[in-house]
């Protein structure tokens, strides 16, 4: 089974998911989608929300007590710079080695950051920049 990701236009607002299966296993999702009166998708979510809460929920030190906090409630932003921040100063782990080299140029330009917090609208204005930046380090030091 493969799995690809298409954007829809700005129109239908977010993205779609296509998953590529045997005409029998789509026959028989229609069929337990008819059964428990969902869609598919909402069949999809129901089936994968579990593991995605056990997978995605974390411990975040909050003051002097950790907390339990599901990593896309946390990081999620519809900007992407945005997000990859949000993401790297949660859960860095769940970087790819591509946005760890980003984070990485982010974290280490001072212009980037107001004392200790970074600056968001300065990564969103250089964000261009930064994946040239990016693409550059990629290029030299990761063959």
């Amino acid at each position: 089974m493969a799995v690809t990701i298409k954007s829809k236009s700005r129109a239908e607002q977010g993205d779609r998911l296509t998953l590529r299966i045997s005409s029998k296993d789509k026959f028989a999702l229609e069929l337990l989608a008819q059964k428990e009166g969902l869609s598919l998708s909402a069949l999809f979510m129901k089936t994968i929300e579990r593991p995605l809460k056990e997978g995605l929920t974390i411990s975040k030190q909050s003051g002097d007590h950790n907390e339990k906090v599901y990593v896309p409630d946390e990081a999620y932003d519809p900007l992407i710079p945005d997000r990859l921040v949000r993401l790297a100063s949660i859960a860095p782990e769940f970087l790819t080695d591509r946005e760890q080299v980003a984070w990485k140029v982010i974290k280490e330009t001072p212009a980037y950051w107001s004392k200790s917090t970074p600056d968001y609208k300065k990564i969103r204005e250089k964000w261009e920049s930064i994946q040239t930046v990016t693409n550059k380090l990629l290029d030299q030091y990761s063959k």
